[in-house]
């Protein structure tokens, strides 16, 4: 009767190992692609936008003339 078990609990164990490993592997490749991101980000700044032009208030109860 325990051989009949033993081919079962390989197949599981190998099965177990198996998802370990494309586990570990997706997040150390997302983990990758964030510090990859962050470090481009970190090279190349946005470049400075020009200052909002706000014209002076038109309302008569407002500061404007």
């Amino acid at each position: 009767m325990a051989a009949t078990k033993t081919p079962d609990i390989v197949g599981f164990v190998i099965s177990f190992i198996l998802l370990l490993l494309l586990v570990s592997f997706q997040t150390g490749v997302a983990e990758a692609k964030r510090n990859l991101r962050q470090e481009r980000f970190l090279e190349s700044p946005l470049p400075p936008t020009a200052p909002i032009y706000l014209p002076p208030s038109k309302s008569r109860r407002g500061r404007g003339p």
